[in-house]
This record gives structure tokens, sequence and C-alpha cells, in this order.
């Protein structure tokens, strides 16, 4: 999903560097943009497209692939798992030919940064010329301030956590410190840890409130080295911040330096009375290549779990969803998807968004029945373990690609590596030997199941979003 503009130099203006190229490539995007969305603020209702297109920002249009931006990976996913067929329906009626979309990762400019910052691209630091006296930019994110207490479904399955966090809003370093939130992929951390933050800067809008990725975390100290500007990067998260909030901090492992940062980062707050709290996919003792005394850190405040959601929570959840975004979503309907769909929330939230968007394209009525038909690629895989079939059907839809393409013998870059994960997960979840599998896959060779189940097991531990991917779909297959 990350990306950049790989560029021609032309020559310096104002200290930056200018390509023609790029600049036509960023105004032909804006105009095909700027044509299709008009046309989607049309079918789609005011909520639906102020809340999932209205922020998205065109970055460059080239052989006929659109480049967006979003602040919010947590939202590209949203669009890309649930409107991205309704979006390119009308970019390719307005371009004229088939287009391709590639999202990528724009934080939103600090307030001292200028408005018309550049992309940053999501595993990539900021790319900037400062004068030598500045202090690097920061990585950090903005709090969303729709992610509230109010607006967080409670249920069995999520209620020691959300007292946990209620506990560390009300109280910043002194209720629980750290805490550490850990469970799967969305449930409902990252709408916690704002959750926190909102209510910690409603009660204290002086309190100064750091969140970012450990992603970020790792590409600002990055950006600090090859500064050398290591003072203003310690001062920015030891002295200068009250609370530290960080996402997804499994992400640290194996990374040694940026580990030992964090370790001294830790210390410095945790005796300042200032609060950390970080939240990952996995217990501390689960992470692998993590640093002991930094576990041991962990256990010295409080460890909360969040767990899948019960049906009726599920139910509770779609509802709110429905309100928020002026659904009339039948009693019926919300029993099923809520029965039908139990991996995550994310998920569940996002059938709601493709089933309402698709009844109001078409003028349907909102029935289990439209749901079955709808939903059908996503309901196919629940109850008993899927078949190889079911396996490349949802990869394909996942990863913007064919099925035949994944049957195939294409070595395009994005079509090879949906194969490779379709060959994983079918080692993952089926009881299938190598040669079976390598049959089923349009007749390869048994080597190409085994190089294919170790490449992603290796991507995985170096590339954070591919490792989101597979895990997320490897929760959805297995229901």
């Amino acid at each position: 999903m990350s990306g950049s503009l790989s560029t021609g130099v032309n020559k310096p203006v104002d200290g930056n560097l200018v390509d023609p190229a790029a600049i036509q490539s960023e105004k032909a995007a804006q105009d095909l943009w700027t044509r299709a969305i008009d046309h989607l603020r049309g079918r789609l209702s005011r909520h639906t497209f102020q809340t999932y297109f209205e922020p998205i920002k065109p970055v460059s249009l080239e052989g006929g692939e659109l480049t967006l931006a979003h602040s919010s990976k947590f939202m590209i996913d949203w669009v890309r798992d649930n409107l991205l067929d309704v979006l390119l329906q009308d970019l390719e009626a307005q371009y004229g030919s088939k287009c391709t979309v590639k999202f990528i990762v724009r934080e939103r400019p600090g307030p001292d940064e200028a408005a018309e910052a550049p992309p940053i691209p999501e595993s990539r630091p900021p790319i900037t010329n400062p004068p030598p006296s500045d202090p690097p930019p920061s990585r950090q994110l903005q709090i969303n301030p729709k992610y509230t207490f109010e607006s967080f479904v409670v249920g069995p399955s999520n209620q020691f956590a959300v007292a946990a966090c209620t506990a560390v809003a009300n109280a910043p370093g002194k209720a629980y410190n750290p805490l550490f939130l850990y469970g799967g992929v969305g449930l409902g951390k990252t709408h916690l840890v704002h959750a926190v933050g909102n209510h910690a800067l409603k009660q204290n809008p002086n309190c100064h409130v750091v969140y970012l990725s450990s992603e970020a975390f790792t590409n600002d100290l990055i950006h600090a080295l090859e500064q050398h500007r290591m003072p203003e990067f310690r001062a920015r998260y030891r002295e200068k911040c009250d609370i530290l909030l960080l996402d997804d901090i499994q992400f640290l492992s194996n990374k040694k330096q940026t580990m030992e940062e964090f370790f001294h980062t830790f210390n410095a707050l945790h005796e300042g009375g200032k609060q950390i709290f970080v939240t990952s996919d996995k217990l501390p003792t689960e992470i692998e290549g993590f640093e002991e005394r930094l576990r041991s850190r962990f256990q010295w405040g409080l460890i909360a779990d969040i767990q899948p959601p019960e049906v009726e929570t599920r139910v509770a959840i779609l509802k709110k969803k429905a309100t928020t975004d002026h659904i009339a979503l039948p009693d019926d309907v919300a029993l099923f998807l809520g029965t039908h769909i139990r991996s995550n929330v994310r998920e569940l939230e996002g059938s709601l968004i493709r089933l309402a968007a698709f009844a109001s394209l078409t003028g349907a009525a909102l029935t289990v029945e439209l749901a079955q038909d709808v939903l059908k690629n996503i309901l196919v895989v629940r109850g008993d373990k899927p078949d190889v079939t079911a396996i490349i059907k949802v990869v394909a839809e996942a990863m913007q690609v064919k099925p035949q393409d994944i049957l195939g013998d294409r070595r395009q870059q994005n079509i090879a590596r949906a194969r490779q994960v379709a060959m994983y997960l079918t080692r993952k979840i089926t009881s299938l030997s190598y040669p079976v599998i390598g049959e089923k896959f349009g007749g390869k060779d048994h080597s190409t199941v085994i190089n294919a189940e170790q490449r992603i097991e290796e991507l995985m531990g170096e590339d954070p979003e591919l490792s989101r991917i597979v895990e997320s779909l490897l929760r959805r297959l297995n229901g």
C-alpha cells in the first residue's frame, strides 16, 4: 500500500527540487479525482461521502494508476476493503478506460508545518529541506475526535479493557502505568487509544499527548540519526510529552537501536510520572525478537486484553454504526450480519458500509437476501474450513488481483505476491500436502509452494503491512 513518486529531477526552485513531469501527473490526478468525486457525491449518502472520500487527496496519475493519499491507514483500509468497487466504477467512467488505485499514507501537517506538506509514504521518513538549525518534523499523528469512549460499544469481550483505558484517561501516570493493551486486528485497540487521548485532552487541554505508530517512531529515529539530531528526538518524546500513545509495538521487534531508544524513553517518562499506553497484537511474552528488559517493564503496570465481540455486542455495534451513518438497518439484517461475521469489528462495520452503499446506489431495500448476495465473498468462508477456491477468492479480493491470475503463471510482482500469500494461507488452513496444493494452483511444482511459504514467513518479519494483511486474512478465513 505504501509508495512514493519516482521522478526525474529538473531544477531547484526556492531550495526545493521541482519535476515538471510530477507536476503534470499531479494535475492529471487532481482533474480525474475532482470529476469522479463530484459524481460520487450525488450517489452516496452525505455522511458516507464526507467520512470516507472527502479527506482523500490525489497525488499522481501515471499509466492508468491513480495514487491517493489519506492521513489514516485505518480509513484507507475501510475504503479499500469496503468501497473500492464503488470508487473504481466512477473513476473508470471518468477516465475512459480501466483504472487502478494505489493508496499511501500522508500524515496531517503539524501546527508548525506548511498546509501543503508533501505526501509522506507510510514506510519511509519524511523528506524535507529544513535549515540546519531547525528540528526535524515529528512523525506524530493526530487524535481522531470521532473515537471516544461514548462512541465505543462495551460488551463482555472488552469491558475490562475499557475500564482500564478509562482509568488511565482519568488519571494519566497514576492509575496503570504502563498500560499494555493486546488483541487481534480490528477489535478496537486503536479506537481506545484515541479515546484515551481525547478524554485526557478534554480534561486538560494543555496536556501534551503524543500518538504515533511504532513504525513512525522508528522512522523518526532514523531521520534524527541521519540529521545528527538525537537531542531533539529525545526531548520530543521524553521531555515534551505527558502521555505517550504507541500503536502496534510488536513492530519494534528485532530493531535493536529502536528498542534501545524506546527503553530509555520508557524509563524517562515513567520516572517523570508520565503515562505510557501501548497496543500490540500479542502478549509481551509472545513477541519474538523483543528485549527481555522491555517485557519486564510492561509488567510494572497493567496488561489487558480485548477479545472478539459476542453476537449481542456485534449487533449493538452495527446498530450504533447505522445510527451514526444514518442507515436504516432492519433488525433481522443486523442479526444476520452479527451472526455470520465474527472475525472483528472492522470487518463487521465494513460489511454494513458496503451493503448500505450497494443499496443506496441500486435503490434496493436492505434485506437479508441482499446481504447474502452482496457479501457472499465474505460469508462463504464462515463455518467449516474454507477450501482452496475460497482462499484464492478472498486473497484475490483483498490484494486486488483476479483469481485466475493467482492460478496462472504471470510473474508481475503484485500477482506473484498474492499467489505466494494464497499458497501460504492454504498451508496454514488446510491439511493438503505441498504437491496437492501445487496441483490446485494451476499445476505448480511442490517446490514452488515450499518457496512461497518460506518467502511469506520471511517477509512478514520485515514488512509490517504485509504481516497485517496476512494475519487479517488468516483470521477472516478461520472465522
